[in-house]
């Protein structure tokens, strides 16, 4: 992609990709991380240069969303690491309190996260030695760590540890900074047509072989989490996902792009020459030129809200709901 070779000439990108290559301890690596993420959201210019690679990219204007993704930016990405703007978005209510989606851990990835724009939100993470249930699907979670990202703007999420994330009371966004916990000789394979294509062979031969943790893929069994009745209970992940990965088409489009271009109005973008020039762009989507006028026309762009209901047993999820849990839950199952 486009986006790949045009970041890395950013300056905050090479200071990254330097320290990636002289730092092998990964969390050493992303501590160091943190003054540039911080440096990078308050410099109005290195937003500006990120619209418009992102917007000047075939592959993202293009792409099939789902209600899955959350509506992104991409920065940059290698082998090593990736760096990628996320924004979260607020219920129609704008209610507190309200979990966004199921306790989940993103297996062997630490994740560096700065609250660059909005309310932010608020965030619980969870000890890493939980023990699970097989036949009864408990978890005995215990939080570690509760705060909101006014509290702490920046912190670090480690591999394999349960974390949840609450609805923002307002639009929201996070520059962040993923990359597996180690590097492995393997890591470089990810980017490999040909074994993309072989992605799910492969994949079956290292869980047989039992090697996944080795490797560094995804355990072959991934839970989410959640709290109900004073307990927590395993799901998994895929059961999760399922009904968001399936919602696509030409309205999930359109309010991924509402988003990112409501977020763009709020960041003060006002370069209407690079604008106007996307409408002129027969590689830019006809559903884009509503969000590009508004834009031009300086009209304000609504809100785009987050589901009301996520694919756990009652459906929704309140802090008081995850706190109880962890009073209740502190026996060995």
């Amino acid at each position: 992609m486009k986006w790949k070779i045009k970041m890395k000439d950013n300056s905050y990108i090479k200071n990254i990709i330097s320290l990636s290559n002289e730092i092998n301890n990964r969390k050493e690596f992303h501590e160091q991380c943190k003054p540039i993420l911080m440096k990078m959201a308050n410099d109005i210019n290195f937003w500006s240069e990120l619209f418009k690679q992102n917007l000047s990219d075939k592959g993202f204007l293009n792409r099939e969303w789902s209600m899955y993704d959350i509506p992104f930016f991409y920065v940059y990405e290698n082998d090593d690491f990736y760096v990628k703007v996320h924004l979260f978005v607020p219920l129609k209510t704008y209610e507190p309190k309200v979990i966004a989606s199921a306790i989940h851990h993103h297996n062997n990835y630490l994740i560096t996260t700065f609250a660059a724009f909005g309310s932010g939100y608020e965030t619980m993470l969870f000890e890493k030695d939980f023990k699970f249930n097989t036949v009864t699907k408990e978890v005995n979670l215990k939080v570690r760590e509760h705060f909101t990202q006014q509290e702490k703007p920046i912190h670090t999420v480690d591999a394999w540890e349960p974390h949840v994330v609450v609805n923002p009371i307002s639009l929201s966004a996070t520059l962040v900074i993923w990359s597996p916990d180690k590097k492995r000789a393997t890591d470089s394979l990810r980017s490999i047509p040909l074994l993309k294509a072989l992605k799910s062979p492969l994949r079956k031969l290292i869980y047989a072989i039992g090697m996944d943790k080795k490797v560094g893929i995804a355990a072959k069994e991934t839970y989410q989490f959640y709290p109900k009745d004073g307990k927590f209970y395993a799901l998994p992940e895929e059961d999760y996902f399922a009904p968001t990965r399936s919602q696509k088409g030409e309205i999930v489009n359109d309010y991924a792009v509402q988003t990112l271009f409501a977020f763009m109005q709020r960041m003060n973008f006002n370069d209407f020459e690079f604008l106007k020039s996307m409408k002129k762009n027969k590689e830019v989507p006809l559903f884009y030129h509503k969000w590009i006028n508004m834009l031009l026309n300086n009209e304000s762009i609504p809100d785009t809200y987050a589901k009301d209901s996520i694919n756990v047993p009652g459906g929704r999820i309140t802090v008081d709901d995850v706190l109880y849990a962890n009073k209740m839950t502190n026996q060995i199952i």
